[in-house]
């Protein structure tokens, strides 16, 4: 990581009200997944939205970059995926972020997103991953 990155990430965690991160993961130098999180310093969570759209191979490997970034510099205590329940691929998405370790997360839940509305809530499934000590 160089200076300026070190200095993006201080200056984030020096905040204390829920901060925007747009991450741009590259998997190959002419491709890359953006996405869309909230890091709430609050209650120490990346709530992350997931990309429309993806080809499975950059998604698995960007995705796996943002847990990294989450638990290395950030340091984490949980992600939150918010994923539309409108989606086509939700079944497949659930099954498999509940393979590496997401579970549900109540709507209700004092974790859910705070920057989504609660009567906007009931169109997201939301998963919860715990990031171990």
């Amino acid at each position: 990581m160089n200076q300026q990155e070190a200095a993006v990430i201080q200056e984030v965690l020096g905040q204390s009200v829920p901060t925007p991160i747009t991450l741009k993961l590259f998997v190959t130098p002419q491709k890359c997944s953006s996405w869309e999180t909230i890091f709430n310093p609050n209650d120490n969570i990346l709530y992350v939205s997931l990309p429309s759209a993806m080809s499975h191979e950059a998604s698995k490997h960007s995705f796996i970059s943002l847990l990294e970034f989450a638990e290395e510099k950030l340091e984490c205590d949980a992600v939150v995926l918010c994923i539309r329940k409108d989606r086509l691929d939700r079944p497949n998405l659930v099954r498999t972020f509940s393979f590496v370790g997401f579970q549900p997360l109540s709507p209700k839940s004092p974790l859910a997103p705070p920057h989504i509305e609660e009567q906007q809530r009931n169109e997201y499934l939301f998963m919860i991953y715990n990031i171990e000590e």
